[in-house]
């Protein structure tokens, strides 16, 4: 009986075994047969060839002299385009009469605005459509202004944005004393003008362009024809020098459209941009801090320095000038030669075949088929940029590169 038993226990256990071992072979010939696959679309891409450097702007640039008495209130904000011979500044006596002249000037623009809403009001022409949009767009306003930190735009962007609600209350059918407001308006324009004083004197523009508010000891410095017989030794020494205002001046004018950049860069690329001297637009100049756009530039100057090996300055010119651009002097630029466009594919999805051609294995339908690909440029970053190859066998644009899958071979079933 006993022994029955033993045999019994003997026939169940290796009918365990046996279905262990058939279920592991038919897992392994699942997953080699039909094993899941991560892809991602091939698409048309493009990417500079790029330097990353630093550079040394320098630029026609007047000096304003500063006042020899009271004290300047600027009427333009820095990076205003200027006229030749408009006013920049009035002068004060007083410290605080130009905040004063300011605080006046928006009361007297309040009361207007009231007075207008009022004539509306009386004309049937609000519509809540037209003040729901308009109030969408002063909102957008009131935070697009508050981020950049443009006091002056937020608090008229707030007071638009309380005309925008009384009008609204109009349209509801609501009262609102515009009288009481303009009576409160004026009251506090007259407290401000018993301690308002005149200015005493006005500075104007020299010449027609951008001011800036202040200086930094690099005006006038350096001209054209010694900026580009500039050493490395010395454009870094002036690349270290720390900015310094002048107190004998209350800012300057940036007076020309045409400005320069010099750089020092490794003389790797000497061969490169040297071809594209005088050649405008052939690189571009991109500065992520001040632009979102690249700015078109012209390589004017590239000199090995035989006493710093292995380094050149090299002088961009460009011919466009903004607020923005105005105000810079030394800024992080990324300097764009090439521009490559293909399709971007993933470094990790590339394979080598037996005939030692590069290429990706994409999925077409349920089934893994290698593509031959031409590769133009790498990235440093993951991915490189192909050629579009219009021949069979070559990856086109919109297939499917797998990259992610087990043992992949020509012809195998993917899931």
């Amino acid at each position: 009986m006993r022994k029955r038993r033993q045999e019994r226990w003997r026939t169940v256990l290796s009918v365990v075994l046996v279905l262990c071992a058939v279920s592991y072979i038919g897992y392994q010939g699942f997953r080699s047969v039909f094993s899941g696959v991560t892809t991602e679309q091939a698409v048309e891409h493009s990417i500079f060839e790029s330097i990353d450097a630093t550079g040394l702007v320098f630029r026609s640039e007047q000096v304003i002299p500063a006042t020899k008495k009271g004290h300047p209130y600027f009427a333009v904000e820095n990076g205003t385009r200027v006229a030749k011979q408009s006013v920049i500044a009035s002068v004060y006596n007083d410290v605080n009469s130009g905040h004063i002249e300011q605080e006046m000037a928006e009361i007297d623009a309040q009361i207007e605005a009231l007075n207008a809403i009022r004539k509306d009001a009386g004309s049937n022409r609000l519509t809540l459509d037209i003040v729901k949009e308009q109030t969408e767009k002063t909102l957008y306003s009131l935070v697009r202004n508050t981020e950049s930190g443009d006091l002056q735009a937020v608090g008229s962007s707030q007071f638009d944005l309380l005309a925008l609600l009384s009008k609204e209350q109009l349209i509801v059918g609501k009262t609102v004393d515009f009288d009481k407001k303009i009576a409160e308006l004026k009251a506090e324009k007259k407290q401000l003008k018993s301690r308002y004083q005149k200015p005493v004197d006005k500075i104007y523009a020299s010449d027609a362009g951008y001011f800036v508010n202040a200086t930094d000891g690099f005006e006038g410095e350096v001209d054209k024809e010694k900026l580009c017989a500039m050493s490395v030794s010395e454009l870094k020494k002036r690349m270290e020098k720390q900015p310094k205002n002048d107190a004998k001046a209350c800012g300057k004018i940036v007076s020309d459209y045409e400005w320069y950049m010099a750089c020092v860069l490794p003389d790797s690329y000497y061969g490169e941009l040297n071809n594209q001297l005088d050649q405008p637009g052939k690189v571009s100049l991109r500065m992520s801090f001040v632009l979102d756009e690249a700015i078109p530039a012209t390589v004017i100057s590239c000199e090995k320095d035989k006493d710093t090996e292995g380094y050149m300055t090299v002088v961009f010119r460009c011919d466009y000038m903004s607020a923005e651009l105005s105000t810079i002097r030394k800024e992080a630029v990324q300097i764009q030669l090439k521009e490559h466009t293909g399709l971007k594919v993933p470094k990790r999805a590339i394979v080598i075949d037996e005939n030692q051609q590069a290429g990706v294995y994409v999925r077409v339908g349920n089934v893994a088929s290698f593509k031959k690909i031409k590769q133009i440029y790498s990235e440093p970053a993951d991915y490189v940029i192909c050629e579009e190859v219009n021949e069979d066998g070559y990856l086109r644009m919109y297939d499917d590169i797998i990259t992610e899958g087990r043992d992949l071979y020509d012809g195998k079933i993917v899931g």
